[in-house]
């Protein structure tokens, strides 16, 4: 295979990834999550001149605000619906995350053609991946950001150019302003500007400061003079880590990806993964971890090996446990494909066996029948997902059973104005039915009953008497706030003259009630 070979098949890989995308989209539109709706509603928000304020009428602040930004600016000059915008940009993320993974890989392995073409398909069929790419997110825009800026660090370790500094400085920055994991580009472009100015360790020092204050400036500014007079906190709330089991998880999702489900009921991914030591021990000597060292700094292969040391970290050591250790929620872990990729495909060149003749040929036809694996999972969530709205573990709310329940024909009808009051137990699923603010219903500590007495009875957020209000109560799957009241409770603790539920609608997916305080 030729470079011309090589260019086409890419551009080919990305734009049916692109399609994949499209297909599985085209019949109700993107998946959306609780964070895609608060990054949807800020969108229309700040398009309407109303600031970077959610469903809530709350600011943003654990999510930073370029994504919704972005929105808002292709809504001011299209006048498409943001939701639609949320749906174009990541067919054409999708697309170009492919085709730079490719690039990124043929650049950090020269010459290896069929395979950086095969890591592409691997890519491109990679259901994580493909999954995010298919809801309302910021992940593939911020994987665009994390591969240009590996190839800015590509191109800085070997020649540290000032413009290539310069490039993954305003790189590392976008990326911030995308996801907060962004200072992970952060902290890696730090330690690859140091690593790059080796034995010169006074410069590399200096150079590595400058890069970590100015790729960091920008967000630090936004912790300091946005997020911290409003909460109090720099970069939002988060759920506590737990890294044993983080780990545990991330093994999981990495053995997902390339062995079948079915054999991962037989031999778990932590055997698989011990079995990988074991034969990494056998073919070890001093000198083949030399040689292995020497190529991890090389510019071809150092920012990889930064970046997924780091961010690697930090998916052990930083991220909710209690939200991302559960097998459907891999967007975070996949982001690191490409570089495992590349990283492995080093690790094979030093510590496998040679492959000659007959057993090359039995590897290759192993790898082409292996592709049946992720090529059906992808087939699969595509059609699924065409039929039935997004099936992934994201899509909390555009699903074809909501979108076509009575409940939503039901909210459509109804004649709200403006000023009227829409409070709800699950406030984005009432946001995306309405998409107007809504108003949150008090919560209490579930383990004892005075505790709820008490939150209904100083809960200060209820309907004026001169208020028109309006709450929609949703059950099945979606009643996942327990710490909410239920309008039973409401009803028989509440004293009539506070609040009066009265039944104005009742079906199977949710009920909608009147709220009375006359």
């Amino acid at each position: 295979m030729n470079s011309r070979h090589f260019n086409f098949g890419l551009a080919a890989l990305a734009v049916l990834g692109s399609l994949c995308v499209y297909i599985a989209t085209s019949q109700f539109g993107p998946g959306l999550s609780t964070d895609g709706a608060r990054y949807l509603s800020t969108a229309e928000s700040l398009a309407a001149g109303g600031g970077l304020i959610d469903y809530l009428g709350e600011p943003l602040i654990n999510w930073p605000p370029l994504y919704p930004a972005i929105l808002a600016v292709l809504h001011a000059i299209s006048g498409a619906d943001v939701m639609l915008l949320a749906q174009i940009v990541n067919i054409v993320s999708f697309g170009a995350v492919i085709a730079l993974s490719g690039v990124f890989i043929l650049r950090a392995l020269p010459g290896q053609y069929t395979f950086a073409l095969l890591a592409s398909l691997i890519v491109a069929t990679c259901v994580p991946l493909l999954e995010v790419s298919a809801n309302v997110a910021s992940d593939p825009l911020f994987m665009l950001c994390v591969l240009l800026w590996l190839l800015a660090a590509q191109q800085y370790v070997a020649r540290r150019a000032p413009r290539h500094f310069w490039q993954m400085v305003a790189l590392a920055a976008a990326a911030c302003y995308l996801r907060y994991a962004g200072a992970a580009l952060v902290m890696s472009g730090a330690l690859v500007v140091l690593l790059a100015w080796r034995p010169q360790w006074r410069q590399a020092l200096l150079h590595a400061a400058a890069y970590g204050a100015l790729s960091g400036l920008p967000i630090g500014l936004w912790a300091i003079f946005h997020n911290y007079p409003l909460s109090g906190k720099l970069l939002g709330t988060h759920q506590p880590a737990y890294p044993l089991g983080l780990l545990v998880a991330f093994i999981e999702k990495v053995a997902s990806w390339f062995v079948p489900e079915r054999i991962l009921l037989i031999v778990p991914p932590l055997a698989l993964f011990g079995l990988l030591l074991v034969l990494l021990a056998v073919r070890s000597t001093r000198q083949r971890w030399a040689a292995f060292g020497q190529q991890l700094l090389s510019a071809r292969l150092l920012p990889a090996a930064a970046f997924t040391l780091v961010y690697g970290g930090m998916l052990v050591f930083a991220i909710s446990y209690s939200e991302h250790r559960v097998p459907g929620s891999q967007r975070l872990h996949a982001l690191l494909l490409p570089c495992l990729l590349a990283l492995a495909a080093a690790a094979w060149a030093h510590f496998g066996p040679r492959l000659t003749g007959m057993w090359r040929t039995l590897a290759l036809l192993a790898a082409c029948l292996w592709l049946a694996f992720p090529l059906y999972r992808t087939a699969e969530y595509v059609r699924r997902s065409h039929a039935e709205g997004d099936v992934s573990y994201y899509n909390l709310y555009n699903t074809r059973g909501l979108r076509q329940s009575e409940l939503a024909e039901h909210l459509s009808q109804l004649a709200l104005q403006p000023e009227d009051k829409v409070y709800s137990n699950n406030e984005a699923a009432a946001w995306y039915l309405l998409r107007r603010q809504i108003y949150r219903l008090p919560r209490y500590d579930g383990e004892t009953q005075a505790s709820l007495e008490a939150a209904l009875l100083a809960f200060d957020g209820w309907p004026a008497s001169s208020d028109t209000a309006y709450m929609v109560w949703f059950g099945n799957e979606l009643d996942y706030k327990r710490d909410v009241p239920t309008p039973e409770q409401m009803q028989a603790i509440l004293p009539a003259s506070t609040l009066r539920v009265l039944n104005s609608y009742r079906s199977g997916y949710g009920d909608v009630f009147i709220l009375d305080t006359d």
